[in-house]
């Protein structure tokens, strides 16, 4: 073979590479994403696979409003390509601190690398007036929105959104990976939705108001909370009140986080005969709600098991 037959090494090594490459190009560095709420960094994990690497602020466990911060949060900040949050004010007792701590300017509000997964969801509970009176308010509706059965969709796609935009490159592998999730979610669902039919009318208390987008979804009566408002310890006045409108309106179930879960709540049952359900209000906090579908089906299966045992003693 003359030389002039040869292929000149870079050609060959230029079709090697196109042979080689997958339908997005590779990182050489996995993309990283801090999340507020292992809900959020789950979804990413979902969406991104080995393309992200994402680390969770909160463990599952604690208040969503006051999840205490370490150190090492603000590290992660500071390296983050992409920072997602619930929003609604949601986390608003320890974000902007850290936000301002990390020094970051890829992930502040506006850029970016900043995430409001509630961007086009449509709240309740939103404030006619606002009121420091009216305990810890949030000017722009209920923020707990990762506990709606319908939310995953709705966080999933403003990840997809998120994950692109900082990410252009990896866009068809992280919209193939989005439509496997949907395809994952809509059995779920359908199940969730059978389990949930004859709740319609069903009256509840709970101990803070991080179960209505719950309620709504299946017409559950939330008849009122524990505590007298948002984010204020119960009064004995206000729980005797509670406790006289369970006994008068027959509810007698309580809905409470982990970390609500407390002697009040133990007390207003025993005064009332109420069967305590204990949620999760995020991904983590209780056994196998490791993922976000994994706590739906937690929440769905608790609650299943507590109407049936009220309708049955009622009989």
């Amino acid at each position: 073979m003359t030389r002039n037959n040869l292929l000149p090494i870079s050609l060959i090594l230029t079709g090697l590479v196109a042979w080689a490459t997958p339908t997005y190009a590779r990182r050489v560095d996995p993309l990283r994403v801090v999340a507020t709420l292992p809900d959020l960094a789950d979804i990413v994990k979902e969406i991104g696979g080995d393309r992200v690497e994402v680390t969770a602020i909160a463990r599952g466990k604690e208040n969503t409003h006051a999840v205490p911060v370490k150190p090492s949060h603000l590290v992660a900040m500071s390296k983050a390509d992409l920072f997602v949050q619930i929003g609604l004010s949601l986390e608003s007792s320890y974000v902007p601190g850290l936000l301002e701590g990390c020094r970051n300017k890829a992930i502040q509000a506006g850029q970016p690398g900043f995430l409001n997964v509630s961007e086009g969801w449509t709240p309740l509970d939103v404030p006619v007036s606002l009121s420091r009176k009216e305990g810890d308010v949030h000017p722009q509706g209920n923020p707990h929105l990762n506990l709606d059965p319908g939310a995953g969709r709705h966080i999933a796609a403003q990840i997809l959104e998120g994950l692109v935009r900082v990410d252009p490159e990896g866009k068809s592998g992280y919209e193939a990976r989005y439509t496997a999730y949907l395809e994952k979610l809509e059995p779920a669902e359908k199940r969730w939705a059978e389990m949930a039919k004859s709740w319609s009318g069903r009256k509840v208390v709970v101990y803070h108001q991080e179960y209505n987008y719950l309620a709504n979804a299946y017409g559950l009566a939330i008849l009122g909370a524990l505590e007298p408002k948002p984010g204020i310890a119960p009064t004995p006045d206000h729980l005797a009140e509670i406790i006289a409108k369970m006994k008068t309106e027959k509810a007698d179930v309580i809905l409470t986080a982990l970390w609500s879960n407390n002697s009040t709540v133990a007390r207003v049952a025993e005064q009332t005969g109420a069967t305590v359900v204990e949620l999760p209000n995020m991904c983590g906090g209780l056994p196998g709600t490791d993922t976000w579908i994994d706590m739906m089906n937690v929440i769905h299966e608790r609650l299943a098991k507590a109407f049936e045992a009220s309708a049955a003693a009622a009989r």
